[in-house]
């Protein structure tokens, strides 16, 4: 958070610091978060603290403190003032100490200078922090409010103190700021204050007011000024930055000036002590947060004017200071008065004139009430500003005049009686602050509005029974006497009004009429004419202040008699109240108000000067926005609107057919803003008029429609609706569309002659514009011109209203409405307009889908967008075929369109439930054949199906609809399988008692199978079934997950209902929430569970985790609020595991949590993708570098057999690690394709995970069968980027991270697949296949942008990037292909042609290196073995020659510095090669060579090379390493010798083996080799080096060797003598060899030999050389792994070393040179490391062959195994004979395994002759072993040795 800009880390501080805790470790983590930032300011002074709280302060320096420390500061006082009561209590004492010692030093603090703020600065927003939350916690533990109110005191203090003697920058900047935010919290915060608190708060803020620190304060701006003019060295920012702070102040209106600091003591002053008079408790207050601004001083102001304030106990010292500051008060009021009272001008407004009076008049009430003495000043005072005397008229003032008398009045009631007429006076004079303009304001002003209510409240406290009546009677009469008609007539008939016969009206009432008219004839007409609107805002404002029906009505009554007789200013006053009197009026007055209102509305002329058709206009509107108080009047009033409309648009076309003169634009505009009313109306969430609309109220809507239609109202071009300045109405009546009733109804009779005479369409008028209306429709549907000019004009305006109402329908995502035109019989009929309804059908379809496209695009499809499915589909199945083919036709575009909507549980159920109940309908036709039901309901979804009694109609809407809900589940299956199998479960699992036929569901059965079935994102399973021919599906995981879910889900309800102590409640449902206990039990078990899997300790098994897992899920679906610590475990415990079992259980329990509650999906995916970045980090799954493809070379060769089972070892070890991601991500697919539409803030997780891993592709693993899980991501990715509404900037980002992660695919060598799995390299295939569709489509859709970035940091495009990326990936398929198929059987498919490279001209191939060289050096490297362009090679080496060090992290690079012939050209860049990554031992030792002319760098790299391999890696290369001193003329290779000589002592005694058979060229050790001299040297040196153990081993191994092969020279005497007689020398002389400790066979030095079989000396057939074989018993050693299948944790298996003994037969070679077979094994040995690099089962046995001298050597025996020649000695002639022979018939296990081996080694050996060119392949050298491999041994001849020989044939027969 510490490097987040200081705006955005200010907004997450004060967000987490709002946070709702919903747990307590939640609200500990946050406050950890938020009090680990929270830093003091360091002690600059001592502090004492007494007893009572006091504390002693020296002023000293000022204390610094950042902008970011400030934020933590203020965000922790947040944090404290928004904690619950119960959290508070708990943490009390260590919440108070910092927020205490933050206080204590805030008027010591110098801040930041800095305008980084929003609202309030710095200190201002600190000390109201800390105020407020010092207060939250007195307010809820009260024995700490001495402490508080004693450090708010010694806050003002030092504030004061401050402000004498600090200079005007740190007053401006830092302490008048504390003191706002002081005001602020105080005047914000509700606190129970006593009145001892005020008196010691209001004695400490006098110090404030003081004149010296009123002139500092006041002055201080100046003193900047003049400090600056006067220090030459100060910084001339400062005074802008002064300039600028007080400025966003003064816009604020706190100008913070000495007047304003007064003010505002004035207000805490009183609104302390008003606090102190009302009761406040914790229990009757709501909190939450902080207070809103003045909150405290809004509720305290209010309360007291509604209700007398509470009596408190005051001391004589308390009591007198009320009455000071009583008179302090009224003086500084008079102060100001006589100030303006010599004032040309209004006073300016920092000086806070007006609003300083007004609180000093509250201050004076809340004293005067506080001490129970009414002041008389006051009261004097109170009484003139009452009054058409007062000293001044300003709204502010006269308003706190009135509320503070309504004050006084509440706690004096006495005085009540006496203020009725002073009253009554006062708000019927002509006061200019009782002036309102009610063509633009609704409300009476606030002075008059507060007089109002301090009159009502005086009349309801008056002494009398009639008071009430009387002074609305009286004010009535005012009312009367301003008619324009008053005249005697008038008055005579006012009197015998009847309402003026009532009872309770008295003589003296009726005389009042006369007295009030005598009293305004002396007035002028505008003061009658104030008079008037002043009254009647009076009355009405008491009407609603008594509540009371009689006098409600009385006054509507009047009123309403007064409409039209008086002037337009007086009759907008009616009108305006009239409105609000509606709101409370009885449903008769209310419709007399509302036809009032009409009858204006109806004969408004704009030529008559009165016009008041925009007031009562705007008095209509305002009614029907504010009718939601009254929801049984909805009705009554929608139907007077639209009867109104139709009535004016009926008079307009009158006019518009009578007097052709006349223009009826206006008129037109008039009605059109009676739309307006209407629209706010239907805008109420409650009334939904559409639903179940009456005939009657159909008819209105539908003739509202025509109208709109027939004047021009629903104009579709912008351009007519700008002349016509009403912008505004589409958006209405776009909004009434959405209310409106279907037009048509389905058992209308007279629809068609209705349109032909409707009353509201007149014919004349029709004529004369129907041209225009035929003309637009034309332009609507021009294919239907000829039905068009067929219609009447009734007809065509009704075609055009569908086609408007429909339009805007749609437009809101609610087109199912279309269907309900083609369910009237009649309409059906006419064959011209249905063909004209179903075009425009189909063009407001096609428009809706473009629409919803966008929407869809911008995550915000309508939610409501299922249920009009839902209804499309209730009309699929209607009685009529036209109805049910539209419907048809547009639910399957629509779903086509938008598949996804098929995750939404609402239309699914709805299709199932459907199927279900056509199916039951169908069925009746054999249950109840004659009395057929029409009415199908279903309780799960509440849909209703009204069919036809035809069975075969009935079937064939069955077929129908099975039809195509196959078609939409297969669809939803590709895209979503987990989301909607996962709903689909749900539905099965769903229990309701069935009996008989109702077992058999339809919906079932189809939910059951799809929800078996897989999908597309399977592609392993798909590529299986499509090989196979057979079909599959998942019915065993559907079963598990059901079962698992209902005994889970039972098993935690089981629990909950245990949990009850009432008896007899095994048969209710049980409670849904889980008890506390067991959920803290469940935390603590995934606690530990999640340390054990940690530390790799744990014993659980694979079902103890799903138990546990599942158990958690059921806890979290039975929890009314979701319980995060569960959530968070239940993610990250799979993800700790993260084996493939671990991960496909939390899968399940994640998709059932969402299912079941879908609230916590974004908490949960949440998780999920902080688990994922989490696999980033640790390197698991596809981002582990153990299975990263290495060169085959890089790995030790071993001289032992292959091996099928580390074959099949290594293919589990991948899957393993690849698995859990891929099936992440098939969920992950799953969840994008559900949220895509309407959940943006699931988009946006997905969006952001696929942008954090794509920016970690340098971390995906390159293993083979890695493949389809990367280019899986890439497809998810791209399906991303395709479902989001993203900027240009972000989508070039994430566009750009996604080719960088396709290409990183091929930065290695070109990769076959892994093993012979078809499915897999089939899968591979395919997926290719769809990125390559994908990149052949991508285009860049992001919107422009702004931005402040330079244009080289704004992402680029990749365009340039796609076309070298094709050609790349059609190179993959190209290759796996031809795997796939390497014999190009036809039946496997053809081959894969690259079209991007046969259309790619030679020219081209530069710059797609270069590109390619751009993204990464790697890929161009790599790409040379993919493509056979000379210029590609030709660029590629240029620009690794040009560029060496990019080149030097991979290996493949250094052949274009260093190639066959020798040095490149440039022999400068050989100096590069020191930086680079090493080559294989085999190709480093070659850099020894002549032809490199001993360069130094190319020799030290080698050298380096080789010693930086194991050991265990060069120990192969022995040989190639002794070959290499033939040119080491500087040492390197004999350097490197001795070393390595000397860390492994095997490795000395081989080298020392190789260097003596090298010593000569021939066998009989006569002709010396060249470097047979350096060889005897090295060998003398070696041994010399050896000392202790090592020259100890070196002396028992080679006297052991030197008995065994002196044997041959001892039976070289006997070589003509019988093989009895050499066996017998042999034995005799094996007998002699003594076996010491340690010592080795030279050809198994990875084994121990313990003993010799002194008979198994064996000779060997030679005619001049005495070869034998002998037994030795040999000790290896071996790793055994001891693995539990159900363990949870792979890591737990044990694996432990054992040594074993076999016994290994050698043969000894005396005169023979083996240096040649050595070579031969070696190659054979490195094929087989190829082989199982990339999984392929090729059988060789490379046995190992060590030559020791000259013309000797020691060669492994093959075990069990018998040569060909030894076959036919054994007359064993036919291969297939000695195969049945040895494992039994063709059809045994043992045949078939034996001749799958033959192939297997067959085909091996077969590619490795050939290669080599081996001959002298009689049957004495091919032998077949147990297995029945086939193995060839002695290898002499080979390559061009020997040529007279031809390759044999290796058929075998």
């Amino acid at each position: 958070m510490d490097c987040l800009e200081l705006s955005i880390r200010q907004q997450v501080l004060s967000d987490l610091a709002t946070l709702k805790h919903e747990t307590e470790d939640a609200l500990i983590s946050i406050q950890e978060l938020i009090r680990s930032k929270t830093v003091l300011p360091p002690e600059t002074h001592d502090s004492d603290a007494d007893v009572d709280g006091t504390t002693e302060r020296e002023v000293t320096s000022r204390i610094f403190m950042s902008e970011a420390r400030a934020h933590c500061n203020i965000a922790f006082g947040e944090h404290v003032a928004n904690l619950a009561e119960v959290h508070i209590l708990r943490q009390k004492d260590t919440l108070i100490t910092p927020l205490l010692d933050i206080l204590r030093d805030a008027p010591h603090i110098d801040y930041d200078q800095t305008l980084s703020w929003d609202e309030w600065a710095l200190p201002d927003q600190l000390v109201y922090t800390t105020v407020s939350a010092l207060l939250r916690i007195c307010f809820v533990y009260e024995d700490y409010a001495g402490l508080v109110i004693n450090a708010i005191l010694g806050f003002i203090t030092d504030v004061i103190e401050k402000l004498r003697v600090a200079n005007s920058i740190e007053i401006f900047t830092q302490l008048t700021p504390s003191v706002h935010g002081f005001y602020r919290a105080i005047t914000s915060t509700i606190y129970p204050w006593a009145t001892s608190q005020w008196h010691l708060l209001s004695h400490s803020l006098d110090g404030l007011v003081e004149d010296s620190i009123l002139e500092r304060i006041n002055h201080h701006l100046l003193e900047i000024h003049q400090e600056t003019d006067v220090d030459i060295n100060s910084d001339p920012s400062l005074f802008l930055f002064c300039h600028t702070f007080i400025s966003r102040y003064v816009s604020a209106g706190r100008p913070l000036s000495g007047y304003f600091i007064v003010c505002c003591v004035m207000e805490m002053q009183w609104t302390v002590l008003a606090q102190s008079l009302i009761p406040i408790s914790p229990e009757g207050i709501t909190y939450d947060g902080l207070w809103r601004e003045a909150a405290a001083v809004n509720r305290a102001w209010s309360t007291l004017m509604k209700q007398a304030a509470q009596k408190v106990t005051l001391n004589d010292e308390t009591v007198e200071t009320l009455r000071s500051t009583v008179k302090g008060a009224l003086q500084c009021f008079s102060d100001l008065l006589g100030q303006m009272e010599v004032m040309d001008t209004e006073p300016p407004l920092d000086t806070y004139a007006w609003e300083t009076m007004s609180e000093s008049l509250k201050l004076a009430s809340i004293c005067s009430v506080a001490a129970g003495e009414l002041d008389p000043d006051l009261y004097a005072r109170l009484g003139l500003l009452s009054s058409d005397r007062s000293p001044i008229m300003y709204n502010l003032v006269q308003e706190a005049a009135s509320k503070s008398m309504i004050v006084i009045v509440q706690s004096f009631t006495d005085i009540a009686g006496d203020l009725v007429h002073h009253l009554r006076r006062f708000v019927t004079s002509p006061l200019p602050i009782f002036e309102s303009a009610f063509n633009s304001e609704k409300r009476a002003p606030p002075p008059l509005t507060a007089a109002a209510k301090c009159f009502a409240l005086c009349i309801k406290l008056a002494p009398g029974e009639d008071s009430v009546m009387s002074n609305m009677y009286s004010l009535l009469n005012f009312i009367a006497a301003i008619s324009k008609e008053t005249t005697e007539s008038s008055s005579q008939q006012l009197l015998h009004n009847p309402i003026y016969g009532l009872p309770y009206a008295s003589s003296a009432d009726q005389l009042t009429y006369w007295s009030e008219e005598t009293g305004l004839r002396g007035r002028s007409d505008e003061e009658k004419q104030l008079i008037g609107i002043t009254t009647i805002s009076v009355v009405a404002r008491l009407a609603l202040e008594f509540d009371k029906e009689e006098v409600t009505r009385l006054t509507i009554s009047m009123l309403l008699q007064r409409l039209r007789t008086v002037e337009p200013a007086v009759e907008a006053a009616l009108v305006y109240n009239l409105a609000d009197l509606a709101l409370v009026a009885p449903v008769d007055a209310f419709v007399d108000i509302v036809k009032a209102f009409s009858s204006i509305n109806r004969v408004a002329n704009s030529d008559d000067p009165r016009f008041s058709n925009n007031v009562v206009l705007a008095a209509q509107t305002q009614l029907a926005r504010e009718l939601d108080r009254r929801p049984d009047l909805y009705d009554i009033y929608l139907e007077e609107l639209l009867t109104l409309f139709s009535d004016k648009g009926v008079a307009i076309q009158y006019v518009a057919s009578s007097a052709h003169h006349v223009k009826t634009e206006e008129m037109i505009e008039q009605l059109a803003s009676l739309l307006l009313p209407i629209e706010a109306l239907l805008n109420h969430a409650d009334f939904s008029p559409h639903v179940n609309a009456t005939p009657e109220l159909t008819s209105l809507f539908r003739n509202m429609w025509l109208l709109c239609v027939l004047l021009n109202l629903t104009l579709a071009e912008d351009k007519e609706r700008e002349k016509s300045a009403m912008t505004w109405l589409v958006p209405a009546l776009g909004r009434i569309a959405t209310k409106t009733p279907i037009l048509v109804l389905e058992s209308a009779t007279d629809v068609l002659s209705d349109l032909e005479y409707n009353t509201n369409v007149r014919r004349e008028y029709a004529r004369s514009v129907i041209s225009k209306h035929r003309a637009c429709l034309t332009r609507y549907i021009p294919m239907r011109a000829s039905e068009i000019r067929s219609l009447s004009a009734g007809q065509v305006i009704f075609v055009l209203a569908m086609h408007d109402v429909e339009t805007l329908r749609s437009d809101a995502g609610l087109p199912s409405s279309l269907v309900s035109y083609f369910t009237n019989p009649g309409l059906n009929k006419h064959a011209a307009l249905s063909a004209c309804m179903e075009a425009i059908t189909e063009k407001v379809i096609q428009e809706c889908v473009s629409s919803l496209n966008i929407q869809a695009a911008e995550q915000a499809l309508p939610s409501h967008l299922s249920y009009e499915l839902r209804d499309l589909l209730v009309f699929s199945t209607h009685r009529i075929t036209r109805a049910r083919e539209v419907a048809n036709k547009y639910l399957n575009r629509l779903i086509t369109s938008f598949p996804s909507l098929m995750c939404d549980p609402t239309l699914v159920y709805a299709i199932l439930e459907c199927l279900t109940l056509l199916r039951r309908a169908c069925e009746g036709e054999f249950i109840d054949e004659y009395s057929p039901k029409h009415e199908f309901y279903s309780e799960r979804t509440g849909i209703t199906l009204q069919l036809t009694d035809d069975y075969k109609v009935r079937n064939d809407i069955l077929s129908q609809l099975r039809n195509n809900a196959n078609n939409w589940f297969e669809l939803a299956l590709s895209r979503a399988p987990v989301e909607l199998q996962s709903i689909l479960q749900k539905y099965l699992a769903a229990t309701h008692s069935l009996t008989g036929a109702d077992t058999a569901e339809l919906g079932a059965s189809v939910a059951e199978q799809f929800a078996k079935a897989f999908g597309p994102v399977h592609r392993q399973l798909t590529a299986l079934c499509s090989l196979s021919h057979w079909n599959s599906d998942r019915s065993r995981v559907l079963a598990s997950q059901l079962a698992s879910k209902g005994y889970f889900a039972g098993e935690a309800a089981g629990l909950r209902l245990a949990c009850r102590q009432a008896p007899g409640v095994l048969d209710k449902t049980p409670p849904q929430r889980t008890s506390s206990t067991v959920i803290e039990a469940l935390k603590r078990k995934m606690e530990e569970t999640s340390v054990e899997i940690w530390n790799k300790n744990t014993s659980l098994m694979v079902q103890d985790l799903k138990r546990l897992l599942f158990r958690c899920a059921a806890i979290l679906i039975s929890l009314d609020e979701c319980e995060y610590d569960l959530l968070h475990r239940l993610v990250t415990l799979p993800f700790e595991v993260f084996t493939p079992v671990a991960v496909a259980t939390g899968i399940e329990v994640w998709t059932w949590v969402i299912a079941e509650k879908p609230s916590i999906e974004v908490a949960l995916m949440s998780e999920v993708l902080a688990a994922w970045f989490l696999t980033v980090r640790e390197r698991k799954g596809v981002f582990s570098q153990s299975l990263n493809y290495q060169d085959p070379f890089q790995h030790p060769v071993n001289y032992v057999p292959t091996d099928k089972e580390e074959i099949d070892r290594a293919t589990a070890n991948a899957q393993r690690l690849l698995v859990p991601h891929t099936l992440i991500l098939q969920m992950l697919f799953s969840r994008l394709q559900s949220a895509r539409y309407r959940r943006s803030s699931v988009m946006f997780l997905i969006q952001r995970l696929v942008l954090r891993s794509a920016y970690a592709h340098k971390l995906f693993s390159t293993h083979p069968l890695a493949r389809e899980l990367r280019f899986s991501f890439l497809l998810f990715g791209f399906e991303t980027l395709k479902s989001s509404h993203l900027d240009a900037y972000c989508e070039g980002l994430v566009r750009q991270s996604l080719y960088r992660t396709a290409y990183s695919w091929f930065a290695v060598r070109p990769q076959w697949s892994y093993g012979a799995n078809r499915v897999q390299v089939t899968a591979d295939i395919k997926i290719l296949q769809e990125f390559l569709t994908h990149l052949q489509t991508d285009c860049v859709k992001g919107v422009s942008f702004l931005s402040s970035l330079a244009p080289g940091q704004s992402p680029t495009g990749v365009a340039y990037l796609n076309h070298p990326l094709r050609l790349l990936v059609e190179n993959e398929i190209t290759r796996l292909t031809v795997w796939a198929n390497p014999s190009n059987d036809s039946r496997r498919g053809t081959d894969h042609h690259s079209v991007t490279e046969r259309s790619m001209l030679e020219n081209n191939w530069p710059t797609s290196v270069r590109t390619i060289w751009e993204i990464d050096p790697a890929i161009a490297l790599h790409m040379m073995e993919r493509f056979k362009s000379p210029a590609a090679h030709a660029e590629v080496e240029r620009l690794v020659r040009a560029n060496p060090i990019a080149v030097a992290t991979t290996p493949e690079g250094l052949r274009f510095l260093v190639d066959d012939k020798g040095l490149a050209p440039q022999k400068s860049d050989l100096q590069y090669i020191l930086a680079c990554t090493p080559v294989p031992p085999v190709i480093a030792v070659t850099f020894f060579e002549k032809k490199y002319n001993d360069n130094p760098h190319l020799l030290q790299y080698a050298h380096r090379v080789l010693k930086q391999h194991p050991v265990e890696l060069t120990f192969f290369f022995v040989p190639q390493i002794v070959q290499a001193l033939r040119f080491d003329d500087l040492g390197y290779i004999n350097q490197f010798i001795l070393e390595t000589a000397k860390i492994s002592p095997l490795f000395c005694h081989q080298i020392i083996w190789n260097m003596k058979a090298n010593c000569y060229k021939d066998d009989a050790a006569e002709i010396e080799d060249p470097m047979k001299p350096a060889l005897d040297r090295m060998m003398g040196t070696i041994v010399e080096s050896l000392t202790g153990e090592a020259r100890s081993f070196y002396d028992k191994e080679f006297s052991f060797f030197h008995e065994v092969t002196s044997i041959s020279g001892k039976l070289k005497p006997f070589i003509k003598k019988t093989k009895p007689e050499k066996k017998a020398k042999i034995d005799e002389e094996m007998a002699k060899i003594c076996v010491e400790v340690g010592v080795y066979l030279p050809s198994n030095p990875d084994g121990v030999v313990v003993d010799i079989d002194k008979h198994s000396g064996r000779p060997l057939q030679s005619h001049a050389k005495a070869p034998f074989m002998a037994s030795f018993k040999v000790r290896k050693s071996r790793t055994v792994v001891d693995s539990d299948p159900e363990a949870l944790l792979d890591d737990n298996k044990v694996e432990k070393r054992e040594d074993y003994e076999v016994w290994q037969q050698a043969i000894f070679k005396v005169g023979d040179d083996c240096r040649q077979d050595v070579l031969a094994l070696q190659v054979i040995a490195m094929f087989k490391n190829i082989f199982t690099s990339i999984g392929l089962p090729l059988y060789f046995y490379p046995y190992r062959v060590t030559a020791t001298a000259p013309g000797c050597g020691v060669i492994d025996v093959v075990p069990n195994a018998t040569s060909r020649d030894e076959m036919g000695r054994a007359k064993v002639n036919d291969l297939l004979d000695f195969f049945v022979s040895k494992y039994g018939g063709e059809e045994t296990v043992a045949f078939q395994r034996a001749r799958l081996n033959f192939i297997q080694s067959m085909a091996a050996y077969s590619v490795a002759c050939y290669i080599l060119q081996v001959k002298d392949r009689h049957n004495g050298n091919i032998m077949i072993d147990a297995e029945g491999h086939i193995v060839h041994i002695d290898f002499g001849f080979l390559f061009d040795i020997d040529k007279s020989l031809v390759l044999v044939d290796f058929l075998l027969c």
